[in-house]
């Protein structure tokens, strides 16, 4: 079977990671998986390409101007056409775009579509009608994919009411935490992380992952006296507004913010708790990342998360948007070592079982094949 997986990524985050992982375990069971990378005409080579090169798979280009691009829809179709493609899978708004508003008969070729989760969008805005004409797109898609049986963010029951769903929780595979060499790449961070009670976070720098809580709460945490640091990894357009919230609470000395950082998870073993805050989520792979590496974690209950977190059996979970509850649950973890670290144990040992990115690619090969019989049936 071969797959043409579509995406327009700006980065190397959630998403394009489950994205990687699924492909190879996809090329491992024996399928044809090719990434299908959008982009603007003027782009270089994007990070998402050079890593997937990196890693040995396969790799088409498309280039188009910004906005709806017929001629770029037309564009892939014949790609996969001559490809012998046998099904499209989309991984965001503009692969819904580009080829859920094609009609059958132009398009030739199945198409699911996997919601990843959710970005803050303002009303009225460029992305806004984009995310409109998304959910009128999603219409036309052969199937959507769910990552959390949780209704989140945008994607509530009314607009997936009529729509051919199913749900795969996200995978990851078993992860190389090599300390050693972040301590070569990155001595400034872990220097940053020595002798003190560190929270890290990993995420994009976005209103929906709720990092203006963790800086409030950790100004809380400041006001006892006590010595705690955070490590913040991940870029986004809140960067000016945290900044500006360290300097006005103090905070610059204690809070660091390191920019986007490949391989993010091999930071995890730095950290005495991780910190997942957000105001609405899908099914973050930063959670199972913790979970494997054997960290705490806190975390608000959205999306998927709570659903992963078994309500509070693998990690503690707070109310989202609440510093006061953050503060507290962060300070209670590390006023009780052993409850902390039983819980971290039993989330590694659940999420090494159940979220794997071979039970993933599993999971997604039933909707495909699901998909196609009926495709071929009409």
């Amino acid at each position: 079977m071969k797959v043409l997986h579509i995406i327009d990524s700006q980065g190397i985050y959630g998403a394009e990671m489950v994205l990687l992982n699924l492909m190879r375990e996809q090329e491992q069971m024996g399928l044809n998986p090719i990434l299908g990378s959008i982009g603007d005409l003027i782009d270089p080579e994007i990070p998402l390409e050079i890593e997937a090169l990196r890693r040995g798979l396969k790799v088409a280009r498309f280039r188009m101007t910004r906005g709806y691009n017929l001629s770029g829809s037309l564009r892939i179709v014949r790609f996969a056409i001559n490809q012998k493609i046998d099904l499209f899978h989309s991984h965001g708004y503009k692969g819904n775009i580009l080829l859920g508003s094609l009609p059958r008969r132009l398009r030739k070729i199945p198409i699911i579509s996997t919601l990843h989760g959710w970005t803050s969008i303002k009303k009225i805005s460029k992305i806004w009608l984009y995310d409109c004409l998304d959910k009128i797109c999603l219409r036309r898609i052969d199937a959507v994919v769910r990552v959390t049986s949780v209704n989140s963010g945008t994607w509530n029951s009314r607009i997936l009411k009529g729509l051919k769903t199913f749900v795969v929780e996200n995978g990851i595979p078993l992860l190389p935490f090599d300390v050693e060499s972040v301590i070569r790449k990155d001595p400034l961070t872990v220097e940053f992380c020595r002798n003190v009670f560190v929270i890290g976070s990993i995420g994009r720098l976005s209103e929906e992952k709720g990092i203006t809580q963790l800086i409030q709460a950790m100004h809380l945490l400041s006001a006892k006296k006590e010595d705690y640091k955070a490590v913040i990894i991940g870029e986004g357009p809140q960067r000016g507004k945290l900044e500006n919230m360290m300097k006005r609470t103090g905070l610059s000395h204690r809070v660091m913010l390191t920019g986007y950082r490949e391989k993010a998870f091999q930071y995890l073993p730095l950290f005495d708790v991780f910190v997942l805050p957000s105001i609405t989520e899908g099914l973050p792979i930063t959670i199972l990342e913790a979970m494997q590496a054997g960290i705490p974690i806190v975390a608000s209950p959205v999306g998927g998360v709570s659903q992963v977190l078994r309500n509070g059996q693998y990690g503690t979970l707070v109310e989202p948007g609440n510093p006061d509850a953050l503060a507290g649950a962060i300070s209670y973890l590390r006023q009780n070592p052993d409850t902390a670290r039983e819980m971290a144990q039993r989330a590694k040992e659940f999420a090494l079982v159940r979220y794997s990115s071979r039970r993933m690619a599993e999971d997604y090969h039933e909707v495909y094949e699901h998909v196609l019989r009926n495709w071929r049936a009409k």
